[in-house]
């Protein structure tokens, strides 16, 4: 049986271990200027992500890797289930702490690679920086503030931008950075979104712990729930 309105992700187990991987080809391609490695980094990313969830023979099965990677949890392997929405508002970091120390070490890294750059280069290495700094202070922002303070996220995000763009200037005024600037501001603003009217639901299991998310409306969330549950315990 298919779960049709939910989708496994890459915060927890194997999926974790390629989305670190990814990350890491990436910023080796920033520093090494190799094209392999960007390109192998950003497979890895799409190979990361859940492809389906389905219950077969009392044990859930997520696909990732293009459906080519099964993670199989019987019944027993499930410890606890736990959902995260904006009714409850829960944090994301507080059950998945790697993906967090993941994004932390990227963040931390840009904000080096950016300060490091002499001034007046060419403009996309700068943009290239500052998407890195977009991209993970947006997944720290959504998942350290509760779910559901779709506001103070939006907020604490344009606040980051007005700080870029005056990090951006120090480094040059030139104006051809501005249409970046506008993409970058666009799709942090809606990763926080996005990432904020989601539901969420937590696996905590013997082999670790697994994320599902769902943007389909709350009474299809809560009757996959019901089928998780119903058929993974034992009768």
């Amino acid at each position: 049986m298919k779960l049709e309105v939910v989708r496994p992700s890459n915060f927890g187990g194997i999926p974790l271990m390629i989305a670190i991987l990814s990350l890491v080809l990436i910023l080796g391609a920033m520093e090494l200027s190799y094209w392999w490695m960007w390109i192998a980094g950003w497979i890895l990313i799409f190979a990361s992500w859940g492809v389906s969830a389905k219950i077969e023979n009392k044990t859930l099965i997520l696909k990732y890797v293009f459906g080519l990677l099964s993670i199989k949890l019987k019944g027993e392997d499930i410890e606890e289930i736990l959902v995260l929405n904006r009714l409850e508002k829960g944090i994301l970091l507080r059950h998945f702490h790697g993906i967090g120390i993941t994004y932390m070490g990227v963040l931390v890294y840009a904000l080096y690679r950016y300060f490091a750059l002499p001034e007046n280069l060419l403009p996309g290495y700068y943009l290239g920086a500052m998407g890195l700094i977009v991209f993970s202070s947006s997944m720290l922002i959504s998942m350290t503030i509760p779910i559901g303070k779709t506001r103070y996220k939006l907020l604490v995000t344009v606040l980051i931008f007005i700080v870029g763009v005056l990090f951006l200037s120090l480094k040059t005024p030139e104006a051809e950075l501005i249409p970046g600037i506008v993409a970058l501001t666009t799709m942090g603003l809606w990763m926080v979104y996005d990432l904020d009217t989601e539901d969420y639901i937590v696996l905590k299991t013997k082999k670790g712990k697994y994320l599902l998310t769902s943007s389909a409306p709350r009474d299809k969330v809560e009757k996959a729930i019901k089928e998780i549950m119903g058929v993974l315990i034992d009768d």
